[in-house]
């Protein structure tokens, strides 16, 4: 495991994010909406269906973690489950914008709460290894931010292409449908092209690390996969108490993300009155802000010492401005919907937010990358695969237990399917105002609370290492 890595093995880490990018982007801004609004199934059993799919991951994440710390092959022990989940992952994920026509409402609720299930359990079986890939390609406290930034940007160029790419290309405006949004056959052509992009990102990033595998940490003869070793396994995980802090920083801000994200088109549409064009561009703002945040990340990590402290800065910098200009409009402070003034505000306001998540996301990964080395000097054993399935669970919780709080919100306000923006009751779109902007603000001060406990910091990751260094060097030594 070296500290500095070269960009070559850099990137072809980074690249394995892309798909599981346009994953998050299909999930958290257009799989809500298009059951709900183009197919009909109603906000709650919308939510619920996906929540179902995030209590799977809560089994298959720690066991999948644990199968991969304990394989022994010739390709180590994450590369063979890269490369044989790509395309069930990428199947799977076609088939979920691609129901059967006709399906009755309980019909709808099934199709998208099977393939949601199956899409996020063949993604388990890569992301767990990928993101475990992350901590042992290197242990040095900053070039894992490093990696993690870049991982993160390699996402957003994912989330880009369905959020600039889809409208162009899929959900552009036609005579039948001025809202290209609204048109269902659009959703099972754009699901086609993300199943290739899927497949050859996932590939093209096991091929591109596939030589570090003999400088990689390997499974020993004695490890074993055990449904019940994992439980053990978790449960020791979770009494080091800074891990605890990441793993419930990370779901509290993972359910505020996804719901922000299932919901923003409905704040565009609705609460803002945004034309399909101005939306392009909100979306196109929004992972540009996130995109410069996750930029920063390394650059700022030298004046903002410590993990913990950025994660909360950027945290509450993305809280303050996702919610105040819902707020303002709110109170009446804003000018109607129509001043020209309204659609830039909201625009400009996302893409700043996006600043503050794009500088916090990747400190997760590398927070709890740094939690490993802190069980290998307690344990004498390296477990990635059983940390990094915890991380996987909290990164799914964008898509799961975001939307299902998305769908409350929905059916709240009471926003009927397929409406024109022009024709909802107002108290509707009130409701729907008071429900957002608190809800973020409380589940933003959640991750807060936990992240408080968080307690790695710099200088003692730097005394981890040391200890750990003397410990192999002993190992090595004969007699």
């Amino acid at each position: 495991m070296d500290e500095h890595l070269n960009w070559r093995v850099r990137l072809a880490f980074a690249v394995g994010q892309l798909p599981e990018g346009v994953k998050s982007a299909a999930f958290g801004f257009l799989l809500l909406f298009y059951y709900n609004q183009v197919l009909g199934l109603s906000g709650t059993l919308s939510g619920i269906a996906l929540f179902i799919a995030v209590l799977f991951d809560a089994l298959s994440d720690p066991l999948v973690g644990s199968l991969s710390d304990s394989t022994r092959s010739r390709w180590g022990r994450r590369h063979p489950y890269m490369y044989a989940a790509a395309i069930p992952f990428a199947a799977t994920f076609y088939l979920l914008f691609a129901p059967p026509a006709g399906l009755s409402e309980l019909g709808l609720f099934v199709w998208l709460a099977t393939f949601a299930v199956l899409t996020r359990t063949f993604l388990t079986f890569y992301s767990v290894p990928h993101m475990s890939l992350g901590a042992e390609l290197s242990q040095g406290y900053d070039e894992r931010t490093l990696l993690s930034a870049l991982r993160t940007m390699m996402q957003l160029v994912g989330m880009f292409a369905v959020l600039i790419g889809g409208p162009l290309v899929f959900f552009h405006a036609t005579e039948a449908f001025p809202n290209g949004q609204l048109n269902p056959d659009a959703y099972p052509a754009f699901a086609a092209v993300a199943f290739v992009v899927m497949v050859l990102g996932i590939w093209l990033s096991a091929a591109g690390t596939q030589d570090q595998i003999p400088h990689l940490p390997q499974a020993s003869a004695e490890d074993r996969f055990s449904p019940l070793d994992t439980v053990r396994q978790l449960a020791r995980a979770f009494r080091i108490s800074s891990f605890a802090a990441v793993v419930g920083a990370s779901i509290a801000a993972g359910m505020n993300q996804g719901m922000v994200q299932a919901l923003i088109l409905y704040t565009g549409t609705y609460f803002f009155e945004l034309s399909p064009g101005q939306i392009t561009i909100l979306f196109a703002a929004s992972a540009s802000g996130v995109m410069l945040g996750s930029m920063l990340t390394r650059p700022l990590s030298n004046l903002i010492r410590q993990k913990k402290h950025l994660y909360m800065l950027g945290h509450i910098w993305y809280a303050l401005f996702t919610t105040y200009v819902i707020i303002l409009r709110l109170l009446d402070w804003l000018p109607a919907n129509e001043d020209p003034l309204i659609a830039p505000l909201y625009i400009i306001s996302s893409a700043i937010s996006g600043i503050g998540l794009g500088v916090a996301v990747p400190l997760t990964a590398s927070m709890i990358a740094d939690v490993t080395d802190e069980h290998e000097r307690r344990r004498g054993r390296r477990q990635e695969g059983v940390y990094f399935a915890a991380a996987s669970f909290a990164g799914k919780a964008v898509g799961g237990s975001g939307a299902i709080l998305a769908g409350l919100v929905i059916d709240l306000a009471g926003i009927p399917a397929g409406a024109d923006p022009g024709s909802v009751d107002p108290a509707a779109v009130a409701r729907f105002g008071w429900a957002l902007g608190p809800l973020v603000i409380l589940m933003t001060s959640i991750a807060l609370c936990c992240i408080h406990f968080y307690g790695i910091s710099r200088a003692e990751h730097a005394e981890t290492l040391k200890a750990l260094t003397a410990r192999r060097a002993a190992q090595k030594m004969p007699g």
